[in-house]
């Protein structure tokens, strides 16, 4: 028998229905027999049903078998697809007709057969940014994360349509006369080859200034118009940078490393600059604006305003006109446009560059004094080389929702594969950073969604025919409008009611889901505390402080009068507590036998939190004291989830575990296995990967109810992290974890974490998917979460402090047009019961430039996916692979880069010979790759971190945003000691005012000073062995002194009377925000003992007990390695 999503009848208890938030991109096509396809296409429900994406078992791998699916006549892939029905189009005002063209053109040979047109599409054609692209090659595939990815798409014949590519800005200008066809639409020719229409076409002349270029309507067969860009190449060639700006720091003298920046002028002789160009590096690439007058053809005309409808340009379809005229804009400053030309040619202006002075061998340098000069994420201009670039698209969604490793796109296969470092995005859709997000109900129009590719309406696709249809972005299909959402154009192609549209102007929205979203009443929220009450519990205070936490936060609980509650103990039995409305207390009810789990009272146990408020809140006063004589030491761990499943499964929700022991009877039960001797062998990962299959296999069921699982762990000995964690693991949760906890030290940071996690904006029994443009698909994911399907994301629950990362690769080799899109789309259920879908649409554009993907670098975001794939891979390799790994990936995207920078960079003055050549943008990414290596995820072998600290933190990194991870690669180091400087006070926008930062070093640490770490997981304040007993008394009072323990000193509350304790503690909150974790502060001075406990995070200095290097030596061997030496 069939399970039900097999038969299209949704996922078990899911309110997703049997459709879903749809496929990626599946592709109309011509069947084998020569027929078109249906023109219901993939994505569709069964007769009648809504809209939506066809589901998998979970953990599906690989991508559907459209046969098995009743699909066979689908085209999943790039081919083989002949004319598509619905080709895009471009409608024009009818005051402007088409350009004229030479009457001599030659015609290209015929191809296939011409696509049929559809009704009421008029003089619709196929722009180059949807025709079919090159074949993938044989054999071809990307990394996994190891949950499964799609395959290579099958490779398709020749695109029918008329070529419409020019040659590569790149390039030099093309000869005229005819010349060999390319192999495929769209692939580059050899320099100086040009077909005869297009020599014909390119010496059209362009519009008078200031009036847009219009592209003429055209039948299927009919020679397409010249392209801007290629207009641009034969008036000259493109001249990507003007003259230089002189001035500029002078190099250092021999011996005195510092970073420094060359005069940025071309050396003597040096060819000066195409006649015309911009001036001034980093200037606007060519886009292809037609001369006016005075001006030069390689002039970008200025970027469109708001509503503005911008005129296409060579390879660009429909899906660059955003809707209502909300189109991508030109390239941002020091970004060409997309051209297939050679890599690596365009020049690299000195401005880009920074070269780090590095001392010959033999110079007899301190390390601390030849480091000052390297450049890393702190002291001045520290937060600007962590900071993302510019958005390309002014509605693309913050950087705290959405970042990508570098703001570009590699144009095709071969520059992606030069391209060493990650490219990929970190998603998180539930941000608190950037604001409220709109919400948009569709009312009876309900969400426009494409109906090929299911991408959801967004500013960038193209309203035509007077607004009866639309061109998707992504696909490029074109789709009819619904009567309920029509909208007349203005004399730009502007919907007229786009002020009242926030789903055509920002890139980030939130829709509330219709009916068909639905399958069953949307989930009410649903809490179940399963909590330890064994010895170790009970005398630790963990008991007490989590009954104090959840009697507190009962208010703050999500859901008013719909959220339930539900609360089991257990030791070496399990305890049930019946919750009955209006009662005053809530009676036990034991199970002994944990081999025969049953559950008593099934109607009683999970109850409504306000008809049952009384019997919970004296349920938890009584808990403490009820097992305050606790002797037990045995934990049922195993059982006491099972049981909590069976109360749940219904409904879904979060279950959160509490545990002080290590599980030790029934199912599940551990056994310690902490084994140092496994590092440095093959079975070293054994020790990070579950042990007993139950957990995994619990994880699986839960993930079928929509059941999250949140793990507690405050043991004080080994408790197999790596078999506990596999729940939080794919079911969305988190993985807290307080060693040797104690309520006096630790009570704080359990009591803010648990509150942050009951009062955040969450949401439930979600999945999502990631749409990519065509040609380029999600290769890896990484994250808490479940695999569904190939490419569809199972979350029982998902909350503002969760972020998904995916890493993106081309499944052809060549990508067509010049912008490319990826939008993601949660489906989840609100806490207040509404049923929504938060979208995310970013639009990057395609560059042909190796220099363009450092130049569009975010070096924070690329260090956070070095970072979750490093600690996925140790799950499989040992950890000295991982981090050679690492430094080979650091290794080669710096050695391309210097081999860029030695073919076309103007540097002025030489740098030395031994000089270290850093992209502007990535200049901080050796520090954060050394302090990657150094984490306690990654650090070191058995004895230097135990196992469940590495697993802790790699639960941190997998599922943390970016800036979370940034403060755990490189802490940051604030220097207290002095308040003469305005840090510490509220700010005109009310923030607190940070103090300046040190590099991460004990040696840039004034001994007479007090410098406050962060690291994002707790907070250090590290007092110099020479600082002075004035601090001491303004801080901790006037009876500690230099020689008191510095255990015994506390920073927190802040002293009544002191101006200088009142700041440092106001610097301490604004540092923990809103974030996840709680950092404890801890007080140590320098020369103790437990300064060697600090000695970790100080990542510039080397480590000799797990074999680190400092920051010196690491740059030494990285130099040398980008050298070859």
């Amino acid at each position: 028998m069939q399970p039900s999503w097999a038969q299209g009848q949704g996922y078990p208890g899911s309110n997703q229905p049997a459709a879903g938030p749809g496929p990626s991109r599946p592709v109309y096509g011509q069947a084998p027999g020569g027929g078109q396809q249906p023109p219901n296409g993939y994505g569709q429900g069964p007769a009648g049903g809504p809209p939506g994406a066809l589901q998998g078992p979970p953990g599906a791998r690989g991508p559907l078998d459209p046969a098995s699916l009743g699909l066979n006549r689908l085209n999943l892939g790039n081919g083989p697809a002949g004319p598509a029905p619905y080709p895009s189009s471009v409608q024009y005002p009818p005051a402007q007709g088409p350009p004229a063209r030479p009457a001599a053109a030659p015609q290209r040979p015929p191809g296939p057969p011409p696509a049929t047109r559809p009704p009421g599409v008029p003089g619709a054609y196929r722009p180059p940014g949807s025709m079919p692209g090159p074949p993938s090659p044989a054999g071809s595939s990307a990394s996994s994360s190891g949950f499964g990815a799609p395959g290579p798409r099958p490779a398709g014949p020749p695109s029918p349509y008329p070529g419409v590519h020019g040659n590569p800005p790149s390039q030099a200008p093309p000869a005229a006369g005819p010349g060999p066809r390319p192999a495929y639409p769209g692939a580059a020719r050899p320099p100086g080859v040009q077909t005869p229409q297009r020599a014909a076409a390119a010496a059209q002349p362009g519009p008078p200034p200031g009036q847009a270029y219009v592209r003429p309507l055209l039948q299927p067969g009919q020679p397409g118009p010249p392209l801007p860009a290629q207009q641009a190449q034969q008036a000259g060639g493109p001249a990507r940078y003007g003259p230089p700006s002189p001035g500029g720091p002078a190099p250092p003298a021999p011996g005195q490393p510092a970073v420094f920046r060359p005069q940025s002028g071309p050396p003597a002789g040096a060819p000066g600059p195409h006649p015309g160009a911009p001036t001034g590096f980093g200037a606007p690439p060519p886009m292809g604006a037609p001369p006016g007058p005075g001006g030069s053809a390689l002039q970008r005309p200025p970027a469109p305003s708001l509503g503005s409808r911008p005129a296409p340009s060579g390879g660009d379809g429909p899906g660059l006109m955003g809707g209502g005229g909300l189109g991508a804009p030109p390239p941002p400053p020091g970004l060409s446009p997309s051209g297939l030309g050679s890599v690596g040619a365009a020049s690299v202006p000195a401005s880009e560059v920074e070269v780090v002075s590095m001392p010959a061998p033999g110079q007899g340098v301190q390390p601390a004094v030849a480091a000052a000069g390297f450049p890393r994420p702190a002291g001045p201009g520290g937060a600007e080389s962590l900071a993302p670039p510019p958005p390309y698209a002014s509605t693309n969604p913050p950087p705290g929702a959405l970042r990508f490793s570098t703001a570009a796109v590699p144009a095709s296969q071969s520059l992606r594969a030069r391209w060493h470092l990650p490219f990929g995005a970190v998603l998180a859709p539930l941000s608190e950073a950037g604001g409220p997000v709109p919400v948009v109900d569709m009312g009876g129009a309900g969400i426009i969604r494409c109906s090929r590719c299911r991408t959801y309406v967004n500013p960038h696709m193209a309203w035509l025919d007077g607004g009866r249809s639309f061109s998707c972005n992504v696909c490029g299909t074109v789709n009819q409008t619904p009567v309920e959402y029509f909208s007349a154009l203005d004399g730009a192609g502007r919907r007229l009611d786009l002020a009242d549209r926030p789903e055509l102007r920002a890139g980030a929205v939130e829709y509330v889901a219709p009916q068909e979203y639905m399958v069953r009443a949307p989930q009410p929220p649903a809490y179940v505390f399963v909590l330890d009450v064994s010895f170790a519990a009970v005398s630790s205070g963990l008991l007490a402080s989590v009954c104090a936490t959840i009697r507190a936060s009962l208010d703050a609980f999500h859901g008013d009068s719909r959220t339930q509650v539900a609360f089991i103990t257990f030791d070496a039995t399990v305890h049930y507590y019946a919750l009955r409305p209006g009662a005053a207390a809530a009676p036990m009810l034991v199970v002994a036998d944990v081999e025969e789990l049953f559950v008593p009272l099934p109607d009683e146990l999970l109850g409504n939190l306000v008809e049952c408020r009384g019997a919970v809140e004296a349920l938890l006063d009584s808990l403490p004291a009820a097992w305050a004589g606790a002797t037990g030491v045995d934990s049922a761990t195993g059982p006491a989830l099972q049981a909590a499943f069976l109360v749940m499964s219904h409904v879904g929700g979060k279950l959160m575990l509490f545990q002080a022991a290590a599980p030790s009877v029934g199912i599940g039960r551990v056994k310690a296995r902490d084994n140092p001797s496994l590092y440095g062998g093959d079975r070293e990962y054994s020790l990070r990967v579950p042990d007993d299959p139950f957990y995994k296999r619990f994880a699986a069921e839960c993930s079928r109810c929509h059941v999250c699982v949140d793990v507690f762990a405050a043991g004080a000995t080994y408790m197999d992290l790596p078999s506990l964690g596999a729940m939080p693991k794919y079911l969305g949760g988190q993985l807290y974890y307080y060693p040797g906890f104690s309520a006096a030290r630790d009570g704080a940071k359990l009591r803010a974490e648990l509150a942050r996690n009951l009062s955040r904006e969450t949401g439930w029994e979600a999945v999502m998917r990631i749409r990519c443009s065509k040609g380029l698909r999600v290769s890896s994911f990484f994250g808490h979460f479940f695999i569904r399907t190939t490419d569809l994301l199972s979350l029982p629950v998902v909350d503002a402090d969760k972020a998904f990362s995916v890493e993106i690769a081309h499944e052809e080799s060549v990508l067509t047009g010049q912008t490319a899109y990826v939008q993601s789309a949660l489906l989840y259920t609100a806490s207040n019961g509404e049923r929504r879908i938060r979208v995310h649409t970013a639009a990057l554009p395609i560059v042909g430039d190796l220099a363009d993907l450092y130049r569009a670098l975010d070096a924070g975001a690329a260090a956070a996916l070095l970072a979750k794939a490093g600690v996925e891979r140790s799950l499989a390799s040992r950890l000295e692979d991982v981090r050679l790994g690492l430094h080979h990936k650091a290794l080669m995207a710096l050695r391309e880069w210097r081999l860029l920078v030695s073919r076309g960079a103007t540097l002025g003055a030489q740098p030395p010979p031994n000089a270290m050549l850093l992209p502007r943008r990535g200049r901080a990414l050796p520090a954060l790759c050394m302090g990657l290596a150094k984490t306690a995820a990654l650090r070191g072998g058995g004895r230097d971190v135990n196992t469940d600290e590495r697993i802790a933190v790699g639960h941190a990194i997998v599922s943390g945003p970016v800036d979370a991870l940034l403060r755990l690669l490189y802490p940051a180091i604030y220097a207290v000691a002095g308040a003469e400087a305005g840090w510490g006070r509220p700010g005109p926008d009310g923030s607190i005012a940070l103090p300046p930062t040190v590099p991460a070093g004990v040696a840039y640490c004034d001994p007479a000073g007090a410098y406050l770490i962060d690291n994002g997981r707790l907070c250090i304040l590290w007092l110099g062995a020479a600082l002075g007993p004035a601090f001491y008394e303004q801080v901790f009072g006037s009876a500690a002194d230099a020689g008191q323990d510095p255990g015994q000193l506390s920073l927190e509350p802040a002293r009544p009377g002191s101006e200088l304790s009142a700041r440092i503690n106001a610097v301490l909150g604004a540092l923990r925000g809103q974030r996840e974790l709680y950092q404890g502060c801890y007080v140590v001075r320098q020369g103790t003992p437990m300064e060697a406990h600090v000695a970790p995070y100080f990542v510039e200095d080397a480590l000799p007990s797990s074999a680190s290097p400092g920051f010196f030596e690491f740059m030494q061997v990285l130099q040398k390695d980008i050298l070859g030496k």
